[in-house]
């Protein structure tokens, strides 16, 4: 299992090329040309990890108080009968597609820094630009010694150089 985190709002050409892929993705369909192109165009604008990398960025994340623990609440129900059902009316289509979007974009009130759960799957989750400022702020406010210790490792410095270029364009989806 791997962790795959795109920026929310890409840059052009970029963006219409996932609209393009997005579109073909939701109708059942593999157009090759249309995935190539996003694969190459988001390249710059993606971060991946394997399940260890992940584990071991969420756990310094916990360690200085960026994540917090909470359970997330469902998705929607599935409202259609099968893929042509899904195919055939996209008035419904976009209504589900939203409510999945607010879905993986929950937060708890009250809470600060970026919901763990977020980051034990691989989503679809939305972590948008609130809640990385406030992981950001949590990590400035953990102390000196623990920077020190936190940024002798490269991968750790990478994460947290993604996480900063991440509030500038939306958040980051986790996929």
């Amino acid at each position: 299992m791997g962790y795959s985190f795109e920026w929310v709002d890409l840059p052009e050409p970029a963006a219409t090329a996932r609209s393009r892929y997005q579109t073909h993705l939701d109708l059942g369909e593999l157009c090759q040309p249309c995935t190539d192109k996003y694969h190459s165009l988001r390249a710059a604008y993606h971060f991946h990890l394997n399940i260890a990398g992940m584990a071991f960025c969420r756990n310094r994340m916990r360690r200085t108080g960026m994540t917090y623990q909470a359970t997330p609440q469902p998705f929607p129900d599935w409202p259609f009968d099968d893929i042509d059902d899904w195919r055939s009316d996209q008035s419904r289509r976009n209504a589900y597609n939203q409510a999945e979007r607010a879905a993986s974009a929950q937060t708890v009130a009250g809470m600060v820094g970026i919901p763990e759960f977020k980051l034990t799957s691989n989503g679809p989750w939305l972590v948008g630009t609130r809640e990385i400022e406030q992981a950001l702020t949590l990590y400035q406010a953990s102390s000196p010694s623990l920077h020190a210790e936190l940024e002798g490792d490269d991968l750790w410095v990478t994460w947290l150089d993604w996480l900063r270029q991440t509030v500038n364009h939306g958040g980051f989806t986790v996929g």
